[in-house]
């Protein structure tokens, strides 16, 4: 057992040492004569027991006991506290101060010492494992388990902490929040074993890629928060923010895979009287805005900022509310030959309540396609568009009209939609042959193998593929040869032009006659004007659609019209 004693007195030294070498038990003792020595000893050496006298010249023993505890030097070594001072003050003072026991030098035996060094003995053992399991509670209370990075309840106290002091702060409190890009495909494609390994990897490379760790926690799931004081400006907090991103370039290995992911960032500074509850909303709503801004982006808050997440808030709202009680209507608007003015198909579009919000039809589907709900309210306009469809060619048996259903990127990648259209159109008896899918060219610019195999199974239940929105800055030839497309529809920014613009005219020719030769279908959208009509009948266009001929009708008033023999003009 090594001991180290700590005594001005040599009498005193020698009279312990005789002690402890009387006591049958074997001790490797280190003496020294001042508290200086005494400490630097502890520094450089593990001791099991440490005895330690308390009247010393320039630093008594209490004195050394508090600094040996504040260094955290000696927490598994025994500290016995050895005295003529009989003050029970000093006892309380001594075991407060981290002291396992105190001996008066009078009573130094051989027995009292040795019963002394076990009972200390044990009892520091005790502590440690009473200090381990604090630890412990305090770590499951404060830690994420996965990373052990701080948790959100830590994060919110220690914001709220340095917020209530925050008059003796320079420059500003700095909150940021990141969101792994992505991760939710990478759960579902390589299992949430590499989603936690993901996880665990980021945790360490930001926390090294700071010389001075922030206060960084994981707020839960891929959500990560980091809090900083004293930042000088936007700038500064800009480039800490570079940094962390900067970090995650590398990708991520997870058994043979090799993931690459991106984070978007929202930032907020505040330099004034706020709460934590403000700060992680408005870095909240800033990551928001990163997200849709093109994700891997960094994004600041400001005040319009929260206005335009909470108008999007309030459209998701009214949109989850149409979907969960579907309340809403499906509207048609007629598509024309532009030989005979005759209906060939009809375009669904929707139309949901007037709400508070006052979002227009554009608004809901856009903010359907961010949230995803398009997914769920897509399959609920397919069902209602096909029963009012069916009922419709029920109702005109001489009509040969078919149905445009527009689909959204996210839905393309839906490898089960096929089957539904197929199970959908089987329960109305529709005939999917007179069944047109609309896919816009942005949907198809990742030219992935999922895109293709929804379209090609799409093709093979009968289904004609229309490429809409034509002749916008995506417009790509090569789509032409890699998708079954079978109808065109040119964009209606292309038709406006061809009032004005002579290129456009011709633009519009060329490509009418190329896709007329590929026995491609074309349909111009956006003729509001006789003019329009002229033009698109000169360049040899197929079908028309626009408010010239109808606007979008409800099912009454199509009804109505295909009732007249498909004529229908506003």
């Amino acid at each position: 057992m090594n001991v180290l004693l700590v005594d001005d007195q040599k009498i005193d030294r020698e009279l312990v040492k005789e002690a402890l070498n009387c006591s049958g038990q074997s001790f490797d003792i280190k003496e020294v004569n001042c508290a200086k020595d005494g400490i630097n000893e502890v520094q450089c050496k593990n001791y099991d027991v440490i005895l330690l006298d308390y009247q010393m010249p320039r630093q008594n023993g209490l004195q050394v006991l508090v600094e040996l505890k504040s260094q955290k030097i000696c927490e598994c070594s025994a500290i016995i506290m050895i005295t003529n001072d009989r003050d029970e003050e000093l006892l309380v003072n001594c075991i407060n101060a981290g002291a396992q026991d105190l001996l008066l030098k009078d009573e130094v035996t051989s027995t009292q010492l040795l019963r002394c060094i076990k009972q200390s003995q044990k009892r520091i053992e005790l502590e440690n494992k009473l200090s381990q399991s604090y630890q412990q509670v305090k770590d499951l209370a404060e830690r994420d388990p996965l990373t052990g990075l701080f948790n959100r309840n830590y994060f919110e106290n220690a914001l709220n902490s340095l917020l209530v002091n925050m008059r003796s702060l320079e420059g500003y409190i700095v909150v940021m929040l990141l969101d792994i890009d992505g991760f939710k495909m990478i759960n579902d494609s390589l299992g949430h074993s590499a989603g936690d390994a993901v996880l665990k990897e980021l945790a360490d490379r930001v926390r090294y890629s700071f010389r001075e760790s922030p206060l960084f926690a994981r707020l839960g799931g891929d959500e990560f928060a980091f809090m900083f004081s004293g930042v000088r400006d936007a700038d500064a907090a800009h480039l800490i923010a570079e940094r962390v991103i900067s970090s995650l370039e590398e990708p991520f290995s997870f058994l043979e895979h090799q993931i690459y992911s991106t984070a978007s960032i929202g930032i907020t500074l505040s330099a004034s009287k706020t709460t934590t509850e403000d700060l992680l909303k408005q870095a909240d709503i800033a990551m928001y805005k990163a997200k849709n801004g093109g994700k891997n982006q960094i994004c600041f808050f400001d005040e319009s900022l929260e206005k335009e997440f909470f108008r999007l808030f309030q459209i998701e709202g009214e949109l989850r509310e149409a979907i969960n009680t579907q309340n809403f209507d499906v509207y048609f608007q007629p598509i024309i030959y532009s030989h005979n003015n005759a209906v060939k198909s009809l375009e669904v579009l929707v139309r949901l309540p007037v709400a508070k919000s006052g979002a227009s039809p554009a608004e809901y589907i856009h903010t359907s396609e961010k949230s995803r709900l398009i997914e769920s309210f897509g399959r609920l306009i397919i069902r209602k568009a096909l029963a009012q469809y069916s009922q419709l060619c029920s109702n005109n048996p001489n009509q040969t009209v078919e149905l445009a259903i527009n689909l959204s990127p996210l839905q393309i990648h839906d490898l089960n939609l096929p089957t539904f259209l197929q199970e959908q159109a089987k329960s109305y008896q529709v005939d999917l042959t007179k069944v047109i899918i609309e896919v816009t060219e942005t949907a198809l610019l990742e030219n992935n193998d999922s895109t293709m195999d929804t379209l090609k199974s799409i093709k093979s239940k009968g289904c004609k593929i229309a490429l809409d929105d034509f002749g916008t800055g995506f417009s790509s030839i090569s789509h032409l040869l890699n998708y079954p497309i079978d109808i065109v529809k040119f964009d209606k920014s292309l038709i406006e032009r061809t009032l004005l613009d002579e290129k456009a005219r011709l633009m519009l020719i060329g490509l009418s006659n190329m896709l007329s030769s590929l026995s491609i279908e074309t349909i111009a959208e956006g003729v509001e004007f006789e003019a329009h009509v002229n033009i698109c009948k000169h360049a040899n266009v197929s079908c028309l659609q626009g408010y010239y001929f109808s606007k979008p009708l409800p099912f009454d008033e199509v009804q109505a019209a295909l009732s007249n023999k498909g004529e229908s003009k506003n």
